[in-house]
């Protein structure tokens, strides 16, 4: 049961580690203790061969429900980054826009075109 118990108990790690919310703050570290866990359970997910017992088959059952969770969850955070990043960058460019007003061409909204010429 070595291995199994092993990449059970760091995959409960990773379920605690990915426990909402993730302040922005504390994101960047938290990230970088996800990834050590996941480096790691992955090492041990190399380990594993079958036959497993009536134990090992439990523990499996479990890690693949965490897993639905644990994936779950990091989707929800890169979909939080990916507004944060967006967000950010509407607010650079909205500042670029007050810094250097005639750097952008201005609209065409209510030219006159004449079709003549």
């Amino acid at each position: 049961m070595g291995v199994v118990h092993d990449v059970w108990r760091a995959t409960k790690e990773l379920l605690e580690a990915t426990a909402l919310p993730w302040p922005s703050e504390e994101r960047e570290e938290r990230l970088a203790a996800v990834d050590r866990l996941l480096r790691r359970r992955e090492e041990w997910l190399r380990e594993l061969r079958p036959p497993y017992s009536e134990e090992e088959q439990r523990l499996g059952r479990e890690i693949v429900a965490w897993n639905r969770e644990i994936e779950a969850r990091l989707r929800q955070v890169r979909d939080e980054i990916g507004s944060d990043l967006r967000i950010t960058e509407a607010k650079r460019q909205a500042n670029a826009r007050y810094v250097h007003p005639y750097e952008q061409p201005l609209s065409f909204d209510g030219m006159f075109y004449d079709k003549r010429r």
